[in-house]
């Protein structure tokens, strides 16, 4: 299973508590799942109250930037088959099946190879696996569910549901009490597994009467990957709706998403939809018939289809962006967000490539969380990749969706030998390569409108009074910005107008000035009171340094090459560093870099820097300093943000 580093819950979501100890052991026994009592009808979801919370008058207006960006990303389709049919090919995987939704649609679809061994029938978006883990994620989506409509806290304590929870073993006295929110995020403590046999149907009794004297891997707040977890959750869902689990997932998500070939049991499946089971002979896998997991089913029980995690997946992404109009899911926007938000860091990574072709990354990182039952990545590419897989019998299952950019990606395959992540990550590739798979932008706020024209006024005929005009009364004035803004006019000459690069927040954002020459973009913040200028700084691009920092910077660059005693006593003999180290830090980026040249210069606020491109270990980018004459009086060698490419 993945993310199963341990690593401390953020002290924000700990509650410890001797009264809910308390609370959980005279808790009443909980009305139990099988019973045939009806239930009443689940209560609809319940608004905030107005007196809570105050709201903006504006809508947040977040939308695609490039009216043909759908166009865009459908064009890679025919490249994402292949990538995809490579990828299975080199695995030596006998079939699959990818889907791709795209802003609340099913946008593409396709199989590849074969669902069944003997008669080579071929997988389609409604071919039947099964998801494993990936059921975790409806399971936490009901638990949100029954919590939005007031029937469980995620701060109940385990044992206010099962009993048998309160004889749990902690390590340690100052452990605090296992709580639903503990559960979601994987941080409960309990372990991988229970003492039970999974694989033979475990009844509900059969599973709560395992924690009695069960020792918890770790206090809660500390990750432990936990199927039995789920398995609990699972249980909890179906006590506090006074239903079965089945009954609830069904209820709250599968009814009102649509999501008519998703099932519990492989006998339920229509004949001819169900890709085939096998063994774990890969040389020669035999069918087999899945093996029931019982009461156990909200870690890993559910079947569906491409189809029908389309419509799931379109209803995650259409959670976002936060907005203003009707909320009639059967989950609330707000909720399913805080679905992918919540929960508990776990761990990350670097790895670097064995052997990149030019433009390729030389290293790519990870970062991983867990929320409610997705996992959570960051990435090179996506800062909100949301994740989970699942395996079980020889079925595999992959669904990633990336909020900000409307796409989400499912892979599912009946073939156990299958590494599922690479070809996941193929179809992003090829979408991102097109250049269309672009985050939401913001409208920035009419006040930028104002306060821009106050600026350009200011830049291209500088004048105190309006100085001053244009910035926030609480803001006092910098006497340098007189030859900021005049270092700006004369690299770029005359600007008339202004766009929006991009909105960070409300009140900030980029601009791309309209000038005379070079590229030039302004981040301005404005404050929230008076709408007038808090800060700004401006990024030149496309324009010619003095000459003294040419000179130097290519000297500089010269040395990371070939080191030579001349060029250094003209250009660095006078900085502070010792000539000792300044030999052995120039020799060390020769070692990764080899020889580099000058790609670009870049002007920020009264800075300049040069962009380097090297011959190997990626590019550089050098801040410095000079005299008229090119005497460096400060320098400093850094990498470039993100991930390096060669």
């Amino acid at each position: 299973m993945p993310y199963t580093r341990r690593m401390s819950i953020p002290a924000t979501v700990l509650h410890s508590s001797a009264v809910a100890i308390a609370i959980a052991a005279a808790a009443c026994s909980p009305r139990r799942s099988n019973q045939a009592e009806p239930s009443a009808a689940v209560p609809v979801l319940a608004s905030a109250p107005a007196s809570t919370q105050t709201f903006a008058d504006r809508d947040p207006d977040w939308a695609f930037a490039d009216p043909a960006r759908r166009s865009k990303l459908a064009a890679a389709f025919p490249a994402i088959d292949a990538a995809v049919e490579e990828e299975r090919a080199s695995q030596g995987v006998q079939g699959l099946v990818i889907g791709i939704v795209i802003d609340g649609e099913l946008a593409h679809a396709q199989g590849f190879g074969v669902r069944d061994l003997a008669t080579q029938a071929k997988p389609d978006a409604d071919t039947v696996y099964r998801i494993g883990s990936v059921t975790k994620t409806f399971t936490a989506l009901t638990i949100l569910g029954l919590r939005d409509r007031g029937m469980l806290s995620l701060d109940d304590p385990l044992a206010r549901w099962i009993p048998e929870a309160a004889r749990l073993v902690y390590g340690s006295h100052d452990a605090p009490p296992i709580t639903l929110r503990y559960m979601l995020a994987h941080a409960s403590g309990l372990p991988w597994q229970g003492t039970f046999d999974v694989t033979q149907a475990p009844s509900e009794q059969t599973i709560t009467a395992s924690l009695v004297g069960l020792p918890l891997e770790n206090a809660p707040g500390v990750v432990v990957y936990s199927n039995l977890g789920f398995s609990l959750l699972g249980i909890v869902a179906g006590r506090a709706r006074h239903a079965t689990y089945h009954d609830v997932v069904a209820e709250l998500v599968l009814q009102p998403l649509g999501m008519t070939s998703t099932f519990w049991d492989r006998d339920a499946v229509p004949a001819g939809r169900l890709a085939t089971s096998y063994d774990f002979d890969r040389a020669a896998p035999k069918p087999r018939d899945p093996y029931r997991i019982g009461a156990a089913d909200g870690s890993g029980g559910m079947y569906s289809s491409v189809r029908d995690l389309a419509r799931y997946v379109s209803f995650e992404l259409a959670a976002y962006p936060p907005r203003n109009d009707a909320d009639s899911g059967p989950i609330r926007r707000a909720t399913v967000r805080e679905s992918h938000t919540f929960g508990v860091v776990d761990h990350s990574g670097l790895s670097f490539a064995a052997a990149p072709a030019h433009g390729e990354r030389i290293a790519s990182y990870f970062g991983a969380s867990w929320a409610a039952g997705w996992g959570v990545l960051q990435t090179c590419d996506f800062d909100d990749l949301i994740s989970k897989g699942g395996a079980i019998d020889s079925y595999q299952a992959d669904v990633q969706l990336v909020p900000s950019r409307g796409v989400g990606v499912i892979v599912l395959t009946n073939f156990s030998q299958a590494d599922l992540r690479p070809i996941t990550y193929r179809v992003f590739d090829q979408l991102l390569r097109l250049g269309a798979l672009a985050r939401r932008v913001r409208n920035p706020s009419p006040a930028f409108a104002a306060a821009l024209a106050k600026f350009l006024a200011v830049y291209n005929h500088w004048d105190d009074v309006s100085y001053q005009a244009m910035l926030d009364p609480h803001r006092s004035a910098i006497p340098s910005e007189h030859d900021e803004i005049a270092g700006y006019l004369q690299l770029h000459g005359t600007c008339t107008a202004f766009s929006p690069v991009e909105v960070i927040a409300p009140l900030k954002a980029r601009f791309a000035m309209q000038c005379e020459r070079g590229s030039f973009e302004l981040a301005v913040t404005l404050a929230a009171d008076s709408g007038l200028i808090v800060n700004f700084v401006g990024t030149s691009r496309d324009v010619s340094p003095p000459p003294e920092l040419r000179t130097a910077a290519a000297a500089l660059a010269s040395l990371v090459g070939h080191w030579v005693g001349d060029t250094y006593m003209r250009h660095l003999a006078h900085t502070p560093a010792p000539r000792a180290k300044i030999v052995l830090d120039f020799a060390n980026l020769h070692d990764v870099h080899g020889s580099c040249s000058i790609s670009s210069f870049v002007h920020d606020g009264t800075d300049w820097r040069a962009e380097l491109a090297c011959e190997r270990g990626g590019g550089l980018v050098l801040e410095l300093a000079a005299r008229s004459d090119g005497t460096v009086t400060r320098y400093r060698f850094r990498a470039p943000p993100g991930c390096p490419t060669r």
